[in-house]
């Protein structure tokens, strides 16, 4: 009954996993969330963090840990986990990606209202910033755990948020959800 949510930054993850949460019932655990909060508690931003964590993996590995164990323990509860690995350490979940081009995810990061340290003056920046981001997350999961965040072959489902509510995302997810998993219904 758990869905793994993962894909590029600014892809809308967390909205999609909120219309989840309220049309569907499911509660989400967010690793993204969690990261932000200690990037921001070391005075990093969540790049200046990505690099710190490849030389100490001591906090990766704590939160890997602890989705295997929220994994196991909810493994017949509704959970959305918004996690870029979560698919990887929860096998039988639903594992969906939520994809985005370079282009929109660097005007929506450049627009939004986020609140830490990352500040952009223009699209460009952010547009440098989140590949930079994104690539350094995805060696450090090459070098640590053997996966390629950026295999689509991962995943149950590969689908986009350009052009497309929270809404439609989410109800696209539920569509394949019930199919996967065989049911009638989310209850």
């Amino acid at each position: 009954m758990i869905i793994t949510l993962t894909g590029k930054p600014c892809s809308g993850k967390s909205s999609v996993a909120q219309v989840l949460v309220e049309k569907y019932g499911f509660k989400v655990y967010s690793v993204g969330e969690i990261f932000k909060e200690e990037a921001h508690k070391h005075n990093m931003t969540t790049e200046e963090f990505n690099k710190f964590l490849m030389s100490n993996p001591e906090y990766d590995n704590f939160l890997d840990n602890r989705t295997m164990e929220l994994g196991k323990l909810w493994a017949s509860e509704k959970v959305i986990f918004d996690s870029r690995l979560a698919w990887h350490f929860i096998p039988h979940s639903f594992k969906v990606f939520l994809d985005l081009d370079e282009e929109e995810m660097a005007k929506r990061l450049a627009t939004s209202d986020r609140t830490g340290l990352e500040k952009y003056s223009t699209i460009e920046e952010a547009r440098k910033t989140l590949i930079s981001r994104f690539n350094a997350e995805n060696d450090r999961y090459k070098k640590f755990y053997g996966v390629d965040n950026t295999n689509l072959k991962n995943y149950d489902l590969v689908t986009t948020s350009k052009n497309r509510t929270p809404e439609d995302v989410a109800e696209e997810i539920i569509k394949g959800y019930l199919k996967h998993f065989k049911l009638k219904t989310v209850d």
